[in-house]
C-alpha cells in the first residue's frame, strides 16, 4: 500500500501496478511477453505479488518470478531503494 511505499521506499526502476486483482495485463505490462517481470509486496505476509504474478503466466508472460521477502527482505540485504513515483 502506499504507507508502505512511503515508509519503505521502492526497488528502483519498480513500476506498481493498479491492483494485484484487478491490473489487465495488456495495458500494464511490457508488450514483449519475454520481458522479466519480478513481483514484490511489503513482505512474506503479502499473497498480492503471488496473484499478480499468476495473472501474468496466465496472460502469457514466460519470464516471470516472485520476491517473497519483499521490500523488507530487499532492505535487510542491504539493497537500495528509492521513494515512490507520484
Amino acid at each position: 500500500g502506499e504507507k508502505t511505499r512511503t515508509s519503505e521506499g521502492v526497488i528502483p526502476g519498480a513500476i506498481l501496478l493498479t491492483s494485484s486483482s484487478t491490473f489487465v495485463a495488456a495495458k500494464e505490462l511490457p508488450t514483449n511477453k519475454d520481458s522479466q517481470l519480478v513481483f514484490y509486496c511489503a513482505s512474506e505476509k503479502c499473497g498480492a505479488s503471488k496473484q499478480a504474478a499468476r495473472k501474468a503466466i496466465e496472460a502469457g508472460y514466460t519470464n516471470v518470478a516472485v520476491m517473497p521477502a519483499g521490500i523488507s527482505g530487499w532492505k535487510k540485504a542491504g539493497q537500495p531503494t528509492s521513494k515512490p513515483n507520484s
